[in-house]
């Protein structure tokens, strides 16, 4: 079991996956949170609400917008 010390996102970040994946029925292995995707998301994941908002989305949307190009919805 992986443990926070372990992991390189944070764990809200890592919620709004798990619920993604959840709602949409998609699975993502590990490989698939590592490297640039994961560097975006946690790059969005850092960034203050007001930020996020000027930008049109929410926490909860970042994995929807790192997976975009492989997922439709």
């Amino acid at each position: 079991m992986m443990t926070p010390a372990n992991q390189n996102h944070s764990p809200r970040l890592g919620a709004h996956f798990d619920a993604w994946c959840c709602e949409t029925g998609q699975f993502l292995g590990r490989g698939d949170l590592r490297g640039r995707r994961l560097a975006f998301a946690a790059r969005l994941d850092a960034l203050p609400e007001a930020a996020l908002d000027q930008m049109g989305i929410a926490h909860a949307d970042i994995p929807r917008i790192v997976f975009r190009d492989l997922f439709s919805g």
